[in-house]
């Protein structure tokens, strides 16, 4: 699948050291990343990126018991390190990232991996006890697809990342006709994941592309958000309806979309959304 395109970041490459790098070699992570790089790529990878050991030890036992491979990193330095070199083919199908590190920051760590082209389709499940309506939508905008507010359970986590992972497969696997869309200023191309404003590049997270798309394929008709939240996130998982609302706003947002005087996107209180029917397919 094509990744969804996002600005360059540069920053991070910059700051990151030999001696960071040195440390990290002499690490027992080291041993790890090599056997995971050598290894034939017949488990699921999981990257979670967590500087509380307790938690990370946890996350481990939850996720090898599921059959996952399991590979982790305490702070925004090792972070890149790990991730540097399982960037190959084994590369893994999810990151789990903390939002609060040490010395790097997640939303950093999130767009180092935006950035770079052999990361930049992995998807990425930020988790923070911060939980704000402004810090999920700076999440989503600096490219994480998905957001979990801390405290949470084992269950729940392994729902959210397990419908993440399977959204993931159903794009790649997904054929459509027509790819492309076009509403007036709006211009939307399935196949490159593509979405042109007023003929300038937007960039999506994956599941604001999915909602957008969803709707655009139900153009005219009230979806309701139950239904959305089903499509989203499988009906496996205990979504709210502060979930979507908080990605429909980073959707409009990047849309230009005013709630109140909606081009796209229209809130039928009560009920769901609905785009707009105005605009010809």
């Amino acid at each position: 699948m094509s990744p969804i395109k996002r600005q360059p970041y540069l920053g991070m490459d910059r700051g990151y050291s030999q001696a960071a790098e040195a440390r990290f070699e002499l690490s027992g992570n080291r041993t790890t990343i090599e056997a995971l790089c050598d290894r034939p790529a017949t488990k699921p990878l999981i990257c979670v990126i967590e500087d509380e050991p307790d938690q990370i030890d946890i996350l481990r036992t939850v996720f090898e018991r599921e059959g996952y491979e399991f590979v982790s990193a305490r702070d925004g330095e090792e972070a890149i390190w790990v991730l540097r070199r399982v960037s190959g083919s084994g590369k893994p199908v999810l990151v789990i990232l903390d939002l609060v590190l040490p010395g790097r920051s997640g939303l950093e760590i999130c767009r180092f991996i935006r950035s770079n082209a052999a990361l930049s389709d992995i998807p990425i499940l930020v988790v923070s006890a911060k939980s704000g309506a402004d810090i999920r939508v700076n999440i989503l905008d600096d490219g994480a697809d998905d957001f979990m507010a801390k405290p949470f359970s084992n269950r729940e986590l392994l729902a959210r990342v397990g419908a993440l992972i399977r959204r993931c497969m159903k794009e790649e696997k997904r054929t459509l006709s027509p790819v492309r869309f076009s509403f007036g200023p709006l211009s939307v191309n399935t196949e490159k994941l593509e979405v042109l404003l007023n003929g300038h590049e937007i960039f999506l997270t994956r599941l604001e592309f999915s909602i957008l798309h969803y709707l655009i394929l139900q153009q005219g008709k009230i979806v309701e958000k139950d239904e959305l939240i089903d499509f989203l996130w499988d009906g496996k998982e205990p979504v709210g309806d502060d979930n979507l609302k908080t990605h429909i706003y980073a959707l409009r947002k990047k849309l230009k979309d005013h709630p109140e005087r909606p081009l796209f996107i229209e809130t039928m209180r009560g009920f769901g959304y609905r785009f707009k029917a105005l605009w010809e397919l």
